[in-house]
């Protein structure tokens, strides 16, 4: 059962089925990513790699509510978080004349150790609750990480890129063929993993690639 207490607060009472209670969802940032072809995170990764559409649900701040709510999902053992978030993104997806129905959501994997200690991958939570909106099917395995990621922290962009492009393996890319698909991830900050994932899934023929991320990191 998920508990009721506010992911952002830990005061209030959460909303039925949501994160957030009204105080907070009253005060955090939506993006108009669904309704804004030129939007922040497309200018974010354009030049490097092509995509149909792509868009965050939320702004994510240091320190702010978002960055509490993700956290939790992240770190402190709530995979419901994603789910309820997803659901959220699904909502706003169905809505959009921006984003065509993909035919397969695909999360951006975690590396096996991390998953181990975590329990679960985040992305594939949000992709969960996305999937009880639109009932778009999930490909777990087409994308999967293949070696431990040397910490990005302390790395210049393009090192990023690089360090993450080079941990993705792409397994029965000829199922993809002339699909859409929807990449899912928790907060795009660089865009390093995002355009990294995009770069391998286009190695598959007449793929068309759509991004949906939780939050857009903006400071």
């Amino acid at each position: 059962m998920y508990p009721h207490i506010c992911y952002a607060c830990k005061i209030n009472n959460a909303i039925k089925n949501n994160a957030f209670c009204i105080s907070c969802l009253a005060d955090i940032s939506f993006t108009d990513h669904f309704l804004i072809r030129d939007n922040e995170l497309i200018r974010r990764i354009m030049g490097r790699v092509e995509i149909e559409h792509g868009a965050a649900l939320h702004y994510f701040h240091k320190e702010g509510k978002v960055q509490e709510v993700i956290h939790a999902l992240k770190y402190r053992n709530t995979p419901q978080v994603g789910i309820m978030l997803g659901r959220a993104f699904g909502y706003c997806y169905q809505d959009s004349d921006l984003f065509p129905d993909a035919d397969i959501i695909i999360p951006i994997p975690v590396q096996y150790k991390r998953l181990q200690k975590r329990g679960y991958n985040q992305s594939f939570m949000i992709a969960k609750g996305i999937n009880e909106v639109t009932q778009i099917p999930i490909g777990q395995k087409f994308l999967v990480k293949n070696k431990k990621l040397v910490s990005q922290t302390k790395k210049i962009r393009s090192d990023r890129f690089d360090n993450v492009l080079t941990s993705f393996v792409l397994n029965n890319g000829d199922l993809l063929v002339g699909k859409r698909v929807l990449i899912v991830d928790d907060v795009l900050t660089t865009g390093a993993t995002i355009e990294a994932a995009i770069t391998k899934l286009q190695e598959v023929d007449d793929i068309t690639i759509q991004v949906g991320v939780l939050a857009l990191a903006l400071d």
